[in-house]
């Protein structure tokens, strides 16, 4: 064999190499599904809605919400979110790994723009607490989505809901 023999025979080695490595290196062992929307495992809350009883106040006092503006969240299977701030729709993407929770800042239709200050300040407050879950956790009917700290955050008790679909109706 001349020397442009061993040439490309050493590039094709190298290249066998090279692919062996990738495939390697993109093999992780792991046993879970990958998590894009077509492989997507369905989400542990998906299919359920749930109404806030609960919440962990600014000065960290756990109070219920105002009579009458109860938020609620409706968890899809394809990792989206949606429900009522009380007043105003929202959306968000979450995203659950074992009891870790994450929850992405989303998108709020200012449906009812001029409401009182102490139902603006607890759709507010109810919005950040719920980007801030780190953990969830049901016991019985109840959603508890907790903090970095552990520290209960929000509080919800289960409803008969929508299974599919987003619930971003303004009324109820």
């Amino acid at each position: 064999m001349g020397r442009g023999g061993h040439h490309t025979l050493a590039k094709a080695a190298l290249l066998i190499i090279a692919v062996t490595c990738l495939i390697s290196a993109s093999y992780s062992g792991a046993t879970t599904l990958p998590h894009n929307d077509a492989d997507r495992a369905a989400e542990p809350l998906g299919g359920t809605t749930w109404k806030l009883t609960q919440f962990c106040a600014d000065n960290g006092s756990i109070i219920a919400p105002l009579p009458g503006t109860e938020p609620l969240i409706a968890f899809s299977e394809d990792g989206t979110l949606s429900g009522l701030a009380g007043g105003n729709p929202y959306s968000a993407s979450y995203r659950i790994n074992g009891s870790t929770i994450t929850v992405e800042s989303g998108d709020v239709a200012l449906a009812h723009p001029a409401i009182a200050q102490d139902f603006a300040r607890q759709e507010s407050r109810y919005r950040e607490l719920l980007v801030a879950a780190a953990s969830y956790r049901v016991e019985d009917n109840l959603l508890i989505l907790s903090g970095p700290s552990g520290r209960n955050l929000l509080v919800f008790s289960r409803i008969e809901g929508p299974k599919t679909g987003p619930l971003l109706s303004a009324e109820r």
